[in-house]
């Protein structure tokens, strides 16, 4: 009996050292890590925005490579996640869900920890900046935590900070050793871009002659949807071009090839003719539907134009093509489709 009531007393008094200790604990704890890369950045992004290929440098996936991961939506999806589950004492079960993200610059999500069936949510940033031709990358992860939960933040550092560190030289040695084609990288870079609020996965061709254009393309829209499949990214609209500069006296053009990963849908605020052509009117920008052949889109080009000098308006770049119906459809190019809009204040 004295046995069972000393026993009792030293749970007592630890459960009421911890709650007291629980009470000093802070209440927030962040969690920091910091590399420098020999890359570039969006080399780098890549790596971090893509989920499924967390398991060539992150320090949880070595500990048990029998875990069970299963992975949810794409690069541009509504929802991107991963979970996993572990029998490994330390791993146990969690998921990472991708928040936000600002393409080749920052990263947001949320990591989920789950151990003796109590769910722990942090959340969490990758933030990349070029430095003197390096990406140096900021891992961090924040605790928030209630009482009694906060005291966990006392022993958060000892936790996962050396798998963060871990992770971190993981990527460098990774990207550092690695082949383009092991990192996705194409000899033209494609990358993820942001435009009115859309993002697109994207290959730019600064200086093109007009006569090119068609052939810069074929070959690109290829290329970029060669990308998006080996990355199980999903388009979400019609190949586009963004024009970011035409340069008329000398009949070239700055322009990128581009297809949407995000979707915006929009209705217009009225319908204005303009001489035979009826454009949508939205708060942000003015949109016709051109049908034809390329060599004639310069028409639908003219009349946006005189209607925002007529109205004092200052169109932005990129100036979109969406190619909504083209040489992929298998038509004649008098059937071609292509809504031109141009973007104002």
């Amino acid at each position: 009996m004295k046995l069972l009531k000393g026993t009792l007393y030293f749970l007592l008094i630890m459960l009421a050292a911890i709650l007291l200790a629980s009470l000093f604990a802070p209440s927030n704890k962040v969690i920091t890590r910091i590399i420098s890369i020999d890359a570039p950045r969006e080399v780098v992004f890549a790596q971090l925005a893509d989920l499924r290929k967390w398991p060539k440098w992150d320090a949880w996936y070595p500990k048990d490579l029998s875990q069970e991961r299963t992975f949810d939506g794409g690069l541009g999806d509504k929802i991107q996640s991963f979970s996993w589950s572990s029998e490994h004492e330390k791993l146990g079960n969690g998921s990472i869900v991708v928040k936000s993200f600002v393409s080749n610059v920052s990263l947001d999500f949320m990591l989920i920890l789950i151990n003796n069936g109590r769910k722990y949510s942090f959340d969490g940033n990758f933030m990349l900046k070029e430095r003197n031709g390096q990406t140096v990358v900021t891992w961090n992860v924040e605790s928030e935590q209630r009482y009694p939960i906060k005291i966990i933040n006392y022993f958060l550092e000892k936790w996962i900070g050396p798998d963060f560190s871990a992770g971190l030289e993981n990527l460098k040695t990774y990207v550092e050793t690695s082949t383009n084609q092991e990192l996705g990288v194409t000899e033209n870079s494609i990358v993820t871009i942001e435009e009115y609020g859309m993002m697109y996965a994207s290959l730019a061709q600064e200086r093109i002659a007009r006569k090119g254009i068609e052939t810069f393309f074929s070959n690109s829209f290829e290329k970029i949807y060669s990308y998006l499949k080996t990355n199980n990214i999903k388009p979400k609209g019609a190949p586009r071009g963004l024009i970011y500069e035409w340069d008329i006296e000398n009949n070239n053009v700055n322009l990128a090839a581009a297809i949407p990963t995000t979707t915006s849908i929009q209705r217009p605020d009225s319908i204005v003719l303009l001489e035979t052509w009826d454009a949508e009117l939205y708060s942000n920008h003015i949109s016709v539907m051109h049908k034809g052949g390329y060599e004639t889109i310069k028409e639908a080009h003219t009349v946006l134009q005189t209607w925002l000098k007529e109205n004092s308006i200052v169109h932005k770049t990129p100036v979109i093509e969406e190619y909504i119906k083209g040489p992929a459809d298998g038509i004649d190019t008098s059937q071609y489709i292509t809504r031109v809009s141009y973007y104002f204040e």
